[in-house]
């Protein structure tokens, strides 16, 4: 059974303070943040986020990952992003008071701060630095984004489930023994809705990459020999 830690405590000065939206705020503002915040705790797979409920809080990630969905008319799940450390999501609630645009769900074992938006929207109004920096974020968050749809687009098949492997790495990889890798922890549709493939696709263009030295794909590590060659064929600078 999930459990979610509904109520949580306060995230103390540091915790607050090491995460970039707040980062070199004075402690003031930082223990009136504190003051409607809380930390939660969830388990893999738990839903946070449901969409089209009333949003009233903005997250931030403080550890594990998040993946941000949709689903089609035949009710298959689309992964629209995955959202790590120190990263946030339900923001679009901010701003309006319509209804979450899309799920949001534990990929792992995830903590969280969790603000309550009417006090916040009260704080940043007397404090519109933090206002700059969450436009700077989501302006970032945009450009990526339109680089990403651009590549869908215009993209051939391998170079977008290659983009999507080296967009992983980037996020999440680890080394062991000189060798960079990621866990083998997205199933072949997951990677698939994140590379805007189909999931036969995805397992024929990650079995051309193993042939050809770039990959390998074993004891559920998704192995990077050949970094530059991954790169190459997703067109990365």
């Amino acid at each position: 059974m999930n459990f979610r830690d509904q109520h949580g405590l306060p995230p103390k000065n540091g915790t607050l303070g090491s995460i970039p939206l707040f980062h070199g705020l004075p402690d003031s503002i930082l223990e009136q943040i504190a003051t409607f915040s809380r930390i939660r705790n969830y388990r893999s797979s738990h839903r946070i986020i449901q969409a089209n409920d009333r949003g009233s809080e903005l997250f931030l990630v403080l550890s594990g990952s998040v993946k941000v969905t949709i689903e089609d008319r035949e009710g298959r799940e689309i992964i629209l992003a995955v959202v790590y450390p120190p990263d946030f999501f339900g923001e679009i609630s901010l701003w309006d008071n319509g209804t979450r645009t899309a799920n949001v769900s534990a990929m792992e074992p995830t903590r969280v701060v969790a603000i309550e938006k009417e006090p916040f929207l009260r704080l940043i109004r007397e404090y519109p630095e933090i206002t700059l920096r969450l436009l700077s974020a989501l302006s970032a968050r945009l450009r990526e984004t339109d680089e990403k749809l651009m590549h869908m687009a215009y993209g051939d098949a391998y170079e977008k489930v290659s983009r999507t492997i080296y967009e992983l790495y980037e996020k999440e990889g680890e080394t062991e023994n000189g060798i960079p890798f990621i866990h083998d922890r997205f199933t072949r549709q997951e990677l698939a809705s994140l590379s805007g493939v189909s999931r036969e696709t995805v397992s024929r263009s990650l079995g051309a990459f193993v042939q050809a030295g770039i990959l390998k794909i074993e004891n559920n590590r998704i192995h990077v020999l050949n970094i530059d060659r991954l790169k190459k064929e997703g067109r990365i600078p």
